[in-house]
């Protein structure tokens, strides 16, 4: 006891001896700061009035930088895409890079900005791949994408998500520190992992909606700061796994509270277990176990590697979230429990995966982020942290090798950039279409020289040959241009009646063969008069020729061949030395006994003295009739039909075709099938294509100067081809006959060497879609290797694609028709028909000796020769 106070005594001396000799200082101590608090109590209202007044500025900027003019893209691959993972990951690379490129005021206030990639899905639209950015990116990111997957369509869209739209929205975290990295998807080859996230978007009900989304940015100062401090330690070859266990303060001292509480809970269990079994068994819970363990040194060092190649790459802070709208919960519920599995593959054991943030489910927070979805912004905390490659795997154009995504839009045909040619023409004869790449359009027609080349366009109903001819024409019309139109159907000729302007009406001359009672006179045997001997044997000739391919074209071979045109070849000739003959008078020649001795009587050409004495003569009746059966069959049904009758019987065309082209007229031929028969159609079709070449031919005696340029329109043009007019499209460039070919097929075509000899004397060819598989192998080396097999067939409705004919050798590239708005008058269509009636034909009164006006008799007049 005495021991003890002894041992007080002294302890509380020593205190007092050390209070005394402190005292000196605490008072020195208090005396400043008395005098200091002032001071101090300023510098820390300057600090937080200084960190006040900065994090506003950065809430400012950030606010401004959120509500700049945004472009929302709908991007679309190809049918084709089998980008790898090294690819995409250059994409977002260089999305950092364009990301990270701000104003020094950004800069300064660590100020980040963002894009928004999500995919987004509907049972209407599919699964459609959508970007939205700032607009001043826009065009930067288009020609990335086009860079990273040419052929790919990036077109601006509307927002997806409507204002009425109530959505629940998932938000994704990370479930440990974000240097451990997610496991990467290498081999697409193998398997995709982006077609499980795809898969939840599938089958969906009217008006549900299924969107991912990623906010990207690229990491905040802050964090660049953290993932440089262990690239640090990897130089110094530290412990980074350490660093990474204890970077998390909060989360060890919430452990350790845990820790203390479970020991304190589970205590008397743990005391009864111990005192049971004799002290051998009892509850061992460490602080350990609740945190991350340190792996081995061999697994210390996969996981030190992986973390190592995380932070070598370009780091983005990602809002990661998943919105359903759907009115049914338990779709809801399923949706999205399929979405958190198919997260699955992206697992790295043990250490890293991507999982639902935990919140209580209340309408407010709900709302809360939906309102960050709708204005795609970064949350304010939890981010997950993703390099380019981590990404990339969550983000890119399914794997089409392996896999077969449902409702994906995609675009089945590519778009083709346009070349440069076009892009620099300045003068351009006709525009009919836009060439849209990158973001970039091209305005697509032809000069006046490349038109001299011909253009074929191909492509099936409904695909837009004639609202590209309609185009074409209106403009041709309005540019004051001589032409002729050649239409099956009467569709095309009806709608350009009403563009005909008020000064052009008394230009056009409006055939139509079902107007039976004002027929125009089409006399085939006509010859130009004034021709000396040679032109006019050679017109002859032509003439012959124009027929018989006539009769080829609309008769199959088991009616026609060498003999039946050996023979009609002679009888036209024949009908040469007849005045006014028509091809009435053909058919006379060969049923009319009496008439055909009294015009063989006076025939001067000995060879057609020998075939009418020699061989035609000597035949028997019954040979005789033979002979001439497939001829007169085929001349004898026009005499019986009134429409083709009334027209081709006349002995003076009252239409002058060297005038149509040479005055720069309007030829519009309606030749409606459904009018005036198939085979009417067809024969006036062919009859006047080879009376526009017989035309172009005779300006061989004009000077090159003087030949006004004549665009030949023909629709349908397998009705009217023949070998003759494919043959003639070589030699039309030098006369100015301009032939602007559509057709639906190749196959229509009786004779395919026909699209082989107009696609190589033509300088441009236009393809639509088609249907017939033969088309695209007959077309197809035209555009390879841009394009491949099943792309035209793919190809949407007012989309083609051209090869147009240069000097040089041009790539082809991709167009859509421009619309053309024509409103019907039908007082301009009736002040057209009126004048052409006046001008070009005669009233029809049964007799035989009705007489034209003046003005037609004057454009009618011929001289007519014989063969010597």
């Amino acid at each position: 006891m005495l021991k003890n106070n002894i041992i007080l005594t002294i302890l509380q001396k020593e205190l007092l001896t050390l209070f005394g000799y402190l005292n000196p200082y605490i008072e020195t101590a208090s005396r400043l700061f008395n005098i200091y608090n002032p001071y101090l109590v300023f510098s820390i209202l300057a600090i937080v009035v200084v960190w006040g007044i900065y994090q506003g500025i950065k809430l400012y900027l950030s606010w401004k930088e959120a509500n700049k003019p945004a472009t929302i893209l709908e991007v679309a691959p190809p049918t084709l895409t089998e980008q790898s993972s090294f690819t995409t990951t250059q994409l977002f690379t260089s999305v950092h890079g364009l990301l990270r490129q701000r104003s020094w005021l950004l800069r300064l206030f660590d100020v980040t900005k963002s894009y928004s990639f999500e995919i987004a899905s509907t049972k209407e639209k599919g699964i459609r791949y959508i970007l939205r950015l700032s607009t001043e990116d826009a065009q930067i990111i288009k020609k990335n994408l086009i860079a990273y997957l040419p052929g790919i369509q990036v077109k601006e869209t509307s927002d997806y998500l409507n204002v009425s739209d109530q959505g629940h929205v998932i938000d994704i975290g990370l479930t440990n520190h974000f240097a451990f990295p997610l496991k990467k998807q290498d081999n697409l080859a193998e398997y995709d992992p982006i077609a499980y996230i795809t898969g939840t978007m599938t089958k969906l009900a009217e008006n549900e909606l299924v969107a991912v989304q990623m906010v990207v940015s690229p990491v905040s100062r802050s964090t660049a700061q953290f993932v440089g401090r262990l690239r640090s330690l990897f130089l110094g070859k530290k412990d980074v796994l350490s660093e990474l266990k204890g970077s998390n303060v909060a989360g060890s001292i919430f452990l350790t509270i845990i820790y203390i509480a479970l020991q304190i809970l589970l205590f008397p269990l743990g005391l009864t277990i111990w005192i049971l079994t004799g002290g051998r068994e009892g509850p061992i819970l460490s602080i350990n176990s609740l945190t991350a363990q340190l792996p081995d040194s061999t697994y210390r060092d996969i996981v030190e590697t992986q973390i190592k190649q995380k932070i070598d790459q370009q780091l983005f802070t990602v809002s990661l979230r998943y919105l359903t709208v759907s009115s049914v919960y338990s779709s809801r519920s399923r949706i999205e429990k399929g979405f958190i599995a198919a997260l699955s593959p992206f697992t790295n054991a043990g250490y890293q995966n991507l999982r639902p943030k935990r919140y209580f489910r209340i309408k407010t927070i709900n709302d809360l982020l939906l309102w960050f979805y709708r204005r795609r912004l970064l949350g304010f905390m939890g981010n997950l942290i993703l390099s380019t490659s981590e990404l990339s795997d969550l983000y890119h154009f399914p794997y089409t090798s392996i896999t077969k995504t449902e409702n994906l839009s995609k675009l089945h045909s590519k778009e083709l950039p346009a070349p440069l040619s076009l892009k620099q023409k300045t003068e351009l004869d006709i525009y009919f279409a836009n060439n849209t790449y990158g973001g970039t359009v091209t305005k697509i027609g032809l000069t006046a020289d490349e038109r001299r080349r011909h253009v074929y366009i191909l492509g099936a109903t409904g695909t837009g040959k004639s609202t590209m001819l309609l185009s074409m024409i209106e403009q041709d019309i309005k540019n004051n241009k001589g032409l002729s139109i050649i239409d099956p159907h009467g569709d095309l000729i009806d709608q350009i009646i009403s563009v005909i302007p008020k000064e052009r009406i008394q230009d056009v001359v409006y055939f139509n063969p079902d107007d039976i009672g004002y027929p125009m006179g089409i006399n085939l045997l006509e010859l130009t008069p004034g021709l000396n001997e040679e032109d006019a044997i050679r017109e002859k000739e032509f003439i012959a020729e124009s027929i018989i391919s006539v009769f080829n074209k609309i008769y199959t071979d088991k009616y026609s061949g060498p003999r039946m045109e050996y023979i009609l070849r002679n009888t036209i000739h024949t009908a040469f030395t007849i005045p006014d003959a028509s091809l009435f008078t053909v058919y006379k020649l060969l049923i009319n006994t009496s008439f055909r001795k009294s015009v063989v009587r006076n025939l001067k050409d000995e060879n057609l003295l020998d075939f009418w004495k020699y061989e035609f003569a000597k035949a028997g009746d019954y040979q005789k009739v033979k002979m001439i059966s497939p001829i007169t069959n085929k001349i004898g049904r026009f005499l019986f039909s009134p429409t083709a009758k009334r027209i081709l019987e006349q002995g003076k065309s009252t239409i002058n075709f060297d005038t149509i082209m040479n005055e720069g007229k309007i030829l519009l031929c309606n030749l409606a099938k459904g009018k005036i028969g198939e085979d009417n159609s067809s024969v006036f079709g062919v009859l006047i294509m080879a009376k526009i070449q017989l035309a172009a031919l005779k300006r061989a005696r004009m000077k090159p100067e003087e030949r006004k340029d004549f665009y030949l329109y023909v629709d349908e043009f397998q009705n009217f081809a023949t070998p003759a007019f494919a043959q003639i499209l070589s030699e039309a460039r030098k006369y100015k006959l301009n032939a602007i070919l559509a057709h639906q097929t190749t196959s229509q075509l009786e004779d395919i060497s026909l699209v082989n000899i107009t696609l190589a004397n033509t300088g441009t060819v236009i393809c639509f879609r088609t249907a017939n598989p033969e088309d695209e192998r007959m077309i197809l080396p035209q555009f390879q290797p841009y394009i491949s097999q099943g792309e035209i067939a793919s190809l949407p409705s007012y989309h083609f694609y051209m090869r147009l004919g240069a000097l040089n050798p041009e790539e082809p590239f991709s167009g859509v028709t421009v619309p053309v708005m024509i409103e019907y008058s039908q007082n301009r269509v009736d002040e057209v028909i009126e004048s052409s009636r006046k001008l070009y034909t005669k009233k029809y009164t049964g007799s035989s000796d009705t007489s034209i006006k003046p003005k037609e008799k004057q454009a009618s007049k011929r001289v007519y020769s014989a063969l010597p």
